[in-house]
């Protein structure tokens, strides 16, 4: 990716994030849904987007969220990072 795609790709990433945050999530919360529930459909959700979009093939779905969380996990801060 160009610089210019990266960036443009992490603004929809971001916007898709907080939209389906504040208009799913939290209006579920809001009818008395459980958190974890929220959480399991979301994941759900992505995996039947990445089906969509992978040709309808669930193993390239399952593959490609694997490797997105893979990624998310990547970015997280080591334990001794976040004790300094």
């Amino acid at each position: 990716m160009t610089q210019d795609q990266d960036a443009a790709s992490e603004k929809v990433i971001d916007f898709c994030r907080t939209h389906f945050r504040r208009l799913g999530a939290e209006e579920f919360v809001r009818l008395g849904a459980r958190p974890d529930d929220i959480a399991i459909a979301a994941i759900a959700s992505a995996v039947d987007l990445a089906q969509h979009f992978h040709s309808g093939d669930p193993a390239a779905a399952l593959a490609f969220v694997r490797r997105t969380l893979a990624v998310m996990e990547e970015d997280l801060p080591l334990i001794g990072e976040t004790m300094q």
